[in-house]
């Protein structure tokens, strides 16, 4: 049975103020009506609160735990109203999801902010296309930096840059006849969570001609790695290629043993802002919009 807030408020007025009659006058109502309140909640509780004597009256053990609880939800109440009305821009959590790369072109400008304004929380979390939207829509994370701007039923998305989505081979192609396909074959891919995605990508925008005749679905496999940081070490040592960001590759150690297809033209893909539908973000986020917008042009 739920406790009746109106009996709690009577009861803490009454335990404050010591007296029935002074109960009543400042609740506004009657004594006898304070009695009852008193009854009621006693009956809820199962327990005696009060031990009257006379006029007097003293708490039992039961009444002054129920007195603690009443404090105890009184000041919680005032903490979330504090909190509701507190919205920094400089302070608290800014949870954010993205690609790998992307994460890597940020998360040092993120830092930097952070510095400056130390209330600032980064939670950076690197993650393929869908799990950044299932995070979105569970409130999991805030904002979403993707490139394929998601279903407006669910989400709100916005333009904030583009992205260049290049095909990446070692540096010592072999000089021949060899076709494109029959290349990449030989080589075979270096898979990632996000190569499915890049792939399809890079296909649907791609005008080249060489580029739609190669059957990416049934090159080999020669490796897969979910660390962005050394997706390019299996390429740089000659044992396949990949498609990824091009900054990826401006920020590898392994740049200098890795080439981007130099006859088929790189995708400049957009890249979006994404949150929740209905959501208004907090104010923490107007700060960090700019270096978004500044580093992701």
């Amino acid at each position: 049975m739920k406790l009746n807030p109106v009996w709690l408020e009577t009861f803490r007025v009454l335990v404050d103020s010591g007296h029935f009659t002074r109960t009543a006058e400042k609740l506004f109502m009657t004594q006898p009506g304070v009695s009852q309140h008193i009854k009621k909640l006693e009956q809820a509780c199962g327990y005696l609160l009060l031990k009257r004597e006379g006029k007097r009256f003293s708490i039992t053990a039961q009444g002054e735990q129920l007195y603690a609880y009443i404090q105890q939800v009184n000041e919680a109440e005032q903490q979330l109203l504090a909190q509701l009305g507190a919205d920094d821009p400089f302070t608290g959590p800014c949870r954010i999801a993205c690609s790998g790369s992307t994460a890597i072109r940020l998360y040092k400008h993120l830092l930097t902010l952070q510095d400056k304004y130390p209330g600032l929380i980064m939670h950076l979390q690197a993650a393929p296309y869908r799990s950044i939207l299932a995070a979105i829509a569970s409130g999991e994370i805030d904002l979403g930096i993707v490139n394929e701007k998601p279903d407006s039923l669910h989400f709100t998305a916005q333009p904030v840059g583009r992205e260049a989505i290049a095909l990446m081979v070692p540096v010592n192609r072999p000089q021949g006849a060899q076709s494109l396909t029959g290349y990449l074959s030989s080589l075979g891919m270096i898979r990632h969570p996000d190569s499915d995605y890049y792939t399809s990508l890079y296909l649907s925008h791609s005008e080249s001609t060489l580029l739609r005749e190669v059957p990416f679905s049934r090159i080999p496999t020669k490796g897969f790695i979910n660390q962005i940081h050394d997706i390019l070490l299996p390429v740089s040592s000659g044992l396949g290629f990949t498609i990824l960001p091009r900054s990826v590759l401006q920020d590898s150690p392994y740049h200098k043993a890795i080439s981007v297809m130099g006859n088929v033209p790189l995708i400049n893909e957009p890249l979006y802002l994404v949150h929740r539908k209905n959501r208004e973000l907090p104010a923490r986020f107007e700060t960090i919009m700019p270096l978004l917008a500044k580093h992701l042009a």
